[in-house]
């Protein structure tokens, strides 16, 4: 059996407001670890978590600290500067004029929805308290989806590979309740179709090995759609995170059928044999 390509592709460093770590550090680990490819993804959210706009990504600070820590990979690991862009169909224009501002060192874009649109005052996800009924936890699930989709089919220039499609589960999960996820293939298959017609990944995101449950099903209909690229992602926040369940996933991964993982450079996939 052949090596595993090890990559993290969604990471978090102070850049982010709920990240305290420097990204220093994150190499660091990632290089201890013997990755072969880490990419930055720090949070550009278009809503903060009480549902207020944001309408500004501090590239400046992002892009320093990249160079400040590229000393550190020489001839040892791949490293990439990348953006989490949330909430893209809130204000497609202004998701566009940050994109912009990258410029030629972005190498990849991660799509992402964490709050809510058009609904409970935009607020985040997070916020919520899924313990109240049932109901809301399939509220949750459906705006999810339905914005997910808007996303992929509205915006497919704000992104690259989209992240974490089972996130809503995450805080239903925290609260003590359980939605099946196969109440929702057909919706999830329009979602993968779309990628698949346009290019695009599916982000597998492990949360810090937390969040596996999934994976396998979701990979089986991505495939059966046709989907090919595949991104990898821990969401790792702090050093001791990084690449956490990343092997578990890329098993996972090969078992579906595919041969390959992606990573971006210059929002271009290159593929890696598994």
């Amino acid at each position: 059996m052949s090596p595993m390509y090890l990559c993290d592709t969604h990471t978090h460093s102070l850049i982010s407001a709920d990240c305290d770590a420097r990204l220093s550090d994150m190499v660091s680990a990632a290089i201890r670890l013997n990755l072969s490819e880490f990419c930055t993804t720090d949070h550009c959210d278009l809503l903060d978590a009480d549902g207020n706009l944001n309408d500004r990504f501090d590239w400046t600070a992002a892009k320093a600290q990249y160079h400040d820590a590229l000393p550190l990979t020489e001839g040892r690991l791949a490293l990439r500067l990348g953006i989490e862009l949330g909430s893209i169909i809130y204000r497609p224009d202004l998701a566009r004029r940050i994109l912009a501002e990258g410029g030629d060192e972005l190498d990849f874009v991660l799509g992402s929805l964490h709050n809510w649109i058009g609904s409970h005052g935009n607020i985040e996800l997070y916020l919520m308290d899924f313990s109240v009924s049932q109901a809301l936890c399939r509220e949750a699930v459906d705006c999810y989806l339905r914005s997910t989709l808007e996303l992929v089919r509205q915006c497919p220039d704000c992104y690259d590979s989209l992240a974490h499609l089972v996130y809503p589960m995450r805080y239903i999960r925290r609260d003590g309740r359980h939605v099946p996820i196969t109440d929702y293939e057909e919706p999830i298959r329009q979602i993968l179709a779309e990628l698949v017609r346009t290019d695009h990944a599916l982000e597998v995101n492990t949360c810090r090995a937390t969040d596996m449950e999934h994976w396998s099903l979701l990979l089986r209909w991505y495939r059966e759609c046709g989907g090919k690229l595949i991104t990898v992602g821990s969401d790792a926040h702090t050093p001791e995170d990084v690449a956490k369940g990343i092997p578990t996933v890329l098993e996972l991964i090969r078992a579906a059928g595919f041969d390959s993982v992606a990573t971006y450079e210059k929002r271009r996939p290159v593929l890696h044999k598994l």
